[in-house]
């Protein structure tokens, strides 16, 4: 059962999905299994829009992903709020057809919600480019580590 009180990390699906592409399961399981165990004890969450992205896939890593479907929150009322203000600031953060970084608002919102840190590869938009992840943690004062720098925190190594 997870302890949501626990909660110290939210991950973005880019996390994931670079895990799985560079570090698949079946190499570095040992990265995957302490990747599970930090899921498990609740120390790690992400919502269920980032599941929702990583369904796109249709592989062994929202086969993954869904063992531990408890830690992808649904977006409460509190997390809504800030989604919407942040889409009010930044309606270019959601962008193209598919809306691949639909994530990108709620993973933000959930980690200031919750008072986390937020882990996403993601860089930062240049002058004249669409925002990105760190220019809107940056304006809501959300602390942000790339997904290594996580990996150092949590202490682990493979």
């Amino acid at each position: 059962m997870l302890l949501l009180s626990n909660a110290k990390y939210v991950l973005d699906s880019n996390v994931f999905i670079n895990m799985q592409r560079h570090h698949p399961l079946d190499v570095f399981g040992s990265l995957w299994a302490k990747m599970a165990d930090n899921i498990d004890s609740g120390a790690v969450i992400s919502c269920g829009e980032v599941l929702d992205e990583l369904s796109i896939g249709n592989d062994d890593l929202i086969k993954w992903a869904k063992l531990r479907n408890g830690a992808f929150l649904t977006s409460g009322a509190d997390v809504q709020r800030i989604v919407r203000e942040i889409l009010q600031k930044y309606p270019e953060l959601v962008t193209g057809t598919r809306k691949a970084n639909g994530a990108d608002p709620f993973v933000i919102a959930l980690a200031k919600q919750k008072g986390c840190t937020l882990v996403s590869d993601e860089t930062w938009a240049g002058s004249g480019q669409p925002v990105k992840i760190p220019n809107v943690c940056y304006a809501y004062g959300v602390r942000l580590i790339k997904f290594v720098d996580f990996l150092r925190e949590v202490k682990i190594s493979i």
